[in-house]
């Protein structure tokens, strides 16, 4: 018995605990174990609406100290050959085969709190699958509660699912369900719960891939493939070695945290920061975090656990701490915009030639290592948020002003046109915001990403691009250089004195100290006080304000501070391996923790200053290279066909708006991409595609010479890289992105801020939406498109009257696929898509859910179809405009579910989706502000062309079959090809 006993542990911190706790004596024990479940889940039948929904078949259990764990039935396994689950509990009959007498019986305890108290720790990856699975009968009934009426003490989902208690101001990571008593080897005891999810130790992975970048070695995780584990109950009849062995390998994942935390030492023993080390927390971003405070404590040889530096000089540039300013246009400064997607050329739809997929080369690493980081208190300009009486200063008076004062890199501003103010020179580099009704509740895009509804308004508010109104737009340096050398000058003019700003963040230049000692000093010796006092000035009240806080701050430049050494520190193992990946996600993570609202040391200067660094190169490249869709770090071009300007002209960013309807050309022409100067060379020079094995290289051709250069496939996309910038730093003169001398991660000079890097060559491309693309090579093809995953669906037919599902649709493929003859496209089918039902979900519409078989955990299935119209495929004019139309839109969805396609219809009930789409495009340029703005409905006939969608009895069908699933709820979504689904029914 006393070997069983070392079982019991005592806590340390996070996840590390002491050996040895005594059950019979100790009043707080931990029992840390591994728990995973399988289970059969059951897709709808057609002929037998009333299938289970899920069997469960097993649990798995393995203390942390032991080697091997241990299979159990569960109750509801038909076919059992394991032991069967007799405890509500099912640890407890893990506890009862090492040899303790258990029992757990429900009961109020008069001093209950007078207890000793066992907290069972759970380990599982993606603990939400088997959170319920864990409890039966009354217990599973209570657990249940805790995800329904969480209040302060209960179990919630984001990126990963925790439990909670708050004591005060106190948050523990554990309940306790109060009429629990356990009694154990005749020890009475309370019960404690907390429930530890690795699902986002390493960001977005699967559980294989967090035990291999941990040194665990899985060998039985590739047992069975996709469609076999859609057969457990098969397995675990006919397999059962294999599936034994496949279901006791997900029980490492305490094993991987410990590898996890080996391998971070080893990443602070490299910057030299033992010191400070502390176990990695369950998230990437956490753990980060404090990567970067502990560099940050080191320049000022804090000590390891104080965390003042931290709150004096990081937290007031924090996106937590400015987004509780709601009174003033100050909380405006704490979103962070995200990266530039756009589609450039709206009615391209299919494109021959020789295109190219191009990225900036670790755009967000590169972004961060010439970024500077502020520690102090940044100057913040603002009015009261809800007056009608502020006067902004126009962007030229604002600059006159504190021009001097801004820092490249280290300022940013939100701008919008005065009121009623219409811009007469067209532009699209700016993107408004339109922010949610409470800024303060606003979360980050890593934040919500995670959450059943992170599309909504309400969440983050609409961004979007206008050609002809600005709203609440950020701009930094990179903008200002854009206005000075791209615009024209009646565009510049009219840009200086139509924008207003509203807010403005900065840290001073004269302000800047040299090093950490001036700073502590400067922040010590500071004596200013802050002071406000209402005064009567002839006959009315006015409140005067004065805040003299310390403004000195030291800039830090973060490839310095920490990318350089963990980009340099990476090279040094190979690719795929657990370091390199790791050293990876660590360089990824620091952009995150940038813009974050959990993390002091985030700033949201920092944050905006490498986005737009990034959306300045993106509308560089799209412009520059008249590319399709531009995607946060890159875009797809053909490389014959680049813009150039006509002779004695220049490329301005007045002209470059909706190029692609400029038919005249005066200002513009399309050639080859070439690096002479003499841009008449272009019309004696072509590129072509040459084939080595299935993998495309390309010949430069100079037919007024007859000589040919061939480039294989490696040298080909080094070859258009360099040429690439090379490009744009001549078509776009003076501008820092382009131009600035900068050095590379090794120290090599270069010119730019960034490089690029090909992604490869191909011979046609489609493309839809803002970001949905298919490219191909001699018949071999690259997807991409949002909202859609590459898993195959099960699609849905009406068959004289009958409903019928086929395996293997992928809605995204076959829609993709069709715009090959875009004059001539079948309709998109019906399909059904699986999703895992989250402890949100569950809660929020528990009215629906409770009188199912359903529970979080469960994977439930949603019916859909794919709308081949979408609205964000195009540039509106203004928010009025864009409002308009959007409301028609979904009127026509609710009403017809299909919008503009049902206009298009050909006699074959297939869609004319090119015509659409041309015909759309020129309404919105023309700034109608509906479909029929500027039609005559009575000559078009368009009242008899309001239809239905032709799926739309088969759709009907299948979610009448799926409300009796479901005991009438009815999980749907209208997925539009491109958008975000929307909220449920």
């Amino acid at each position: 018995m006393s070997k069983i006993r070392k079982l019991f542990m005592k806590y340390v911190h996070g996840y590390v605990y002491k050996l040895g706790a005594d059950l019979m004596v100790d009043d707080y024990i931990c029992f840390p174990v591994e728990v995973d479940t399988e289970f059969q889940r059951w897709l709808t039948d057609v002929k037998n609406p009333e299938t289970p929904v899920c069997e469960n078949l097993t649990t798995q259990t393995r203390s942390i100290g032991v080697d091997n764990g241990a299979i159990y039935a569960h109750p509801e396994n038909t076919v059992a050959r394991h032991k069967r689950l007799k405890h509500g509990f099912c640890v407890l009959d893990y506890l009862e085969d090492l040899g303790h007498s258990v029992s757990l019986e429900k009961h109020e305890c008069e001093h209950i709190e007078l207890l000793p108290i066992l907290q069972f720790d759970i380990y599982a990856f993606f603990a939400v699958a088997e959170l319920v699975r864990m409890f039966t009968g009354d217990y599973r009934d209570d657990i249940l509660q805790f995800v329904i009426s969480p209040g302060n003490t209960g179990i919630k989902q984001k990126r990963r699912l925790t439990t909670y208690t708050q004591c005060g101001n106190k948050y523990f990571d554990w309940i306790e369900p109060l009429n629990w008593l356990l009694t154990i080897d005749n020890r009475i005891f309370r019960v404690r719960i907390a429930i530890y999810d690795t699902c986002a130790v390493h960001g977005k992975t699967s559980y294989k891939a967090f035990c291999t970048n941990s040194n665990i070695e899985l060998k039985y995780k590739d047992n069975y493939t996709h469609e076999q584990k859609l057969m457990m109950k098969n397995q675990y009849i006919n397999d059962g070695v294999n599936f034994d062995l496949y279901a006791l390998g997900d029980l490492y994942n305490h094993t991987a945290l410990i590898g996890n935390m080996d391998n971070f030492k080893i990443i602070y023993k490299t910057l030299d920061l033992l010191k400070y080390f502390t176990p990695p927390k369950l998230t990437i971003g956490s753990t980060v975090s404090r990567l970067f405070e502990a560099v940050i404590k080191s320049e000022f040889d804090a000590e390891p656990d104080s965390r003042e530096i931290i709150r004096k000089l990081c937290k007031y540039g924090s996106a937590d701490w400015i987004k509780r300013k709601t009174t003033s246009t100050a909380c405006l400064n704490a979103k962070v915009d995200g990266g530039r997607c756009r589609n450039n050329r709206p009615i391209d739809t299919l494109l021959f030639g020789v295109l190219c997929d191009i990225d900036i080369c670790g755009c967000y690493g590169e972004g961060l290592r010439i970024q500077t980081y502020p520690l102090g208190i940044p100057c913040i300009i603002d009015y009261p948020i809800y007056s009608d009486r502020n006067k902004y200063q126009t962007l030229r008076k604002f600059l006159s002003k504190y021009g001097d004062e801004l820092v490249p890199g280290l300022w940013q501003a939100r701008v919008e046109l005065r009121e009623g103010y219409t811009l007469e020179y067209k532009q699209d580099y700016l993107i408004s915001w339109f922010p949610p009704k409470d800024i303060s509740r606003m979360p980050t895009d890593s934040e919500i990403e995670e959450t059943d509804q992170w599309w909504t308004v309400d969440n983050v508010g609409e961004t979007k691009i206008f050609t002809n109104e600005i709203v609440n737009a950020v701009i930094t340096h990179d903008f200002i250089q854009w206005l000075k050398y791209i615009c024209t000058p009646r565009q510049r003019k009219e840009l200086l004195d139509n924008l207003l700003v509203k807010t403005a963040m900065y840290y001073p230049k004269s302000e800047r100290v040299n090093n950490v000692e001036d700073l502590q000093l400067s922040h010590a010796l500071h004596n200013g006080v802050n002071t406000t006092e209402y005064r009567k000035y002839k006959g009315s009240t006015r409140k005067q304000s004065y805040e003299h806080e310390c403004h000195k701050w030291y800039g830090i430049n973060m490839g310095k501070l920490l990318i350089n050494q963990l980009l340099i520190e990476r090279d040094k193992y190979p690719k795929k391996t657990p370091l390199n990946d790791l050293y990876k996600l660590v360089i990824n993570t620091v952009y995150g923790d940038m813009v974050s609202p959990f993390f002091m040391i985030g700033n949201v200067v920092v944050g905006n200053n490498i986005t737009a660094r990034a959306r300045g190169l993106a509308w560089f490249m799209e412009k520059g290279f008249h590319g399709f869709q531009s995607i946060t770090d890159g875009c797809v071009f053909d490389i014959n066909k680049v813009l150039y300007p006509q002779k004695n002209r220049r490329i301005s960013g007045e002209i470059v708006v909706n190029l692609y309807a400029d038919k005249a050309m005066k200002n513009h022409r399309f050639a080859p991409i070439i690096q002479e100067d003499d841009l008449c060379v272009t019309d004696n020079y072509k590129i072509e595609l040459v084939d080595y094995d299935g993998v495309p290289g390309i010949t430069t051709t100079y037919k007024n010479q007859d000589l040919s250069v061939v480039h294989q496939p490696k040298e080909a996309i080094n070859w258009i890289s360099n040429h690439a910038m090379a490009h744009l730093q001549k078509l776009f003169p003076n501008v820092d992105i382009l131009h600035q001398e900068t050095t590379n991660k090794y120290g090599v000079p270069r010119i730019g801020q960034f490089e690029f890097e090909a992604k490869g060559f191909y011979d046609t491309g489609i493309f839809h939406g803002s970001a949905n693309y298919r490219l191909g090579y001699q018949g071999k093809f690259k997807y991409a498109m949002r909202s859609y995953t590459k898993k195959s669906h099960r699609s849905v037919e009406l068959v004289d009257g009958n409903l019928e599902l086929h395996k293997d649709f992928k809605p995204s493929e076959f829609f993709l696929d069709s715009l090959m003859t875009p004059h001539n496209i079948p309709r998109s089918k019906v399909y059904i898509k699986d999703r895992i039902l989250k402890c949100g979900d569950y809660k929020n519409n528990y009215q629906r859910w409770r009188g199912t078989q359903v529970y979080p955990g469960c994977t439930i299935e949603i019916t859909g179809i794919l709308h081949e119209f979408s609205l964000s495929q195009f540039t509106f004019q203004t928010y009025n405009q864009y409002k308009k139309w959007k409301q028609e839109f979904e009127g026509y969805l609710r009403k017809y579910g299909q919008t503009y396609e049902m206009f298009y219809l050909l006699e074959n009930e297939r869609l004319d989706y090119q015509q659409m789409v041309i015909d759309v495009d020129a309404a919105i340029r023309n700034g109608d502000i509906n479909y029929f703005g500027g039609k005559n409905k009575s000559s078009l006939n368009a009242y008899r062309k309001y239809s239905k969608h032709q799926e739309t009895e088969c759709l009907d069908k299948i979610r009448t079959m799926l409300k009796l699933r479901y005991g009438g709820y009815t999980p749907s979504e209208y997925v539009l090809a491109d958008d975000r689904p929307m909220p449920y029914e």
